[in-house]
């Protein structure tokens, strides 16, 4: 595999941690298209190892690795091993995916719908923070508002384009540390909210909501300036590059 894809410290080339070996990748994608993301599918290793070019040894030794790892889960049937994906080993393949995905086919935006709710109020001190608010004028361009707006992500669709953020190469927030603690990283992507108002999606390292959210930081108040209200929902424009931003259609 390239280097600049993943590197031989396991980073790949946006920075996330890659964990399984690259030999084990012909495996893994040959168990994908054989169905195994849904089921366990009945496959002998003599007959996967003709379908990968590798010898059987190697094939049982993989296999057992994966399974040992917990990217596989293998159930005797009958005379055979069913073998499936694990949720661990499809997050692998699915960060190769949308690294391949987006060197090779790169969008420049993609659209999540979520519904507005009030968060716990901690965007707010964190945006205040010397250190994060520095980074944000110099990196994005604007002054950031002392909060960020919640959208909670209610359609799979929309949850699944969440993760897939994390793949894709962004502005980078560096974390640091003060006296009393450590303040985790950011990436965020240039966004554009309703149409209308600019900002950037932050996918914190540190956060209570996973993929269930977005968190989206601005240069004013959206909530006060588009008139929202607590379940509306909200549509977000997210631009992979800067060069694919396009002028909000009202001023900030």
């Amino acid at each position: 595999m390239d280097e600049s894809i993943v590197s031989k410290k396991g980073l790949s080339s946006n920075g996330l941690i890659w964990r399984v070996k690259i030999a084990h990748i012909p495996t893994l994608v040959e168990l994908l298209l054989l169905g195994a993301k849904d089921y366990h599918i009945k496959i002998s290793t003599s007959e996967l190892a003709d379908r990968i070019g590798k010898s059987q040894q190697l094939v049982s030794k993989h296999l057992m690795e994966l399974e040992n790892e917990g990217y596989l889960e293998r159930l005797k049937i009958g005379r055979l091993y069913g073998l499936k994906l694990t949720e661990k080993g499809l997050d692998q393949l699915m960060m190769l995916y949308s690294i391949l995905k987006g060197t090779l086919e790169p969008p420049l935006m993609l659209e999540i719908e979520g519904e507005l709710f009030s968060g716990l109020g901690e965007g707010a001190y964190y945006t205040s923070l010397e250190n994060y608010r520095r980074q944000f004028v110099e990196k994005m361009g604007f002054e950031p508002y002392p909060g960020t707006m919640n959208l909670r992500l209610t359609s799979r669709k929309d949850r699944k384009l969440r993760r897939e953020l994390e793949y894709y190469a962004g502005i980078i927030i560096d974390g640091f540390k003060d006296e009393s603690r450590t303040y985790g990283g950011a990436k965020c992507f240039m966004a554009i909210v309703n149409d209308q108002i600019e900002g950037a999606v932050g996918i914190f390292e540190r956060t209570h909501y996973a993929d269930l959210v977005i968190e989206i930081i601005s240069p004013i108040k959206i909530r006060k300036k588009l008139g929202l209200r607590d379940g509306d929902k909200v549509k977000v424009k997210i631009f992979l590059s800067k060069e694919g931003l396009p002028e909000p259609k009202s001023p900030r």
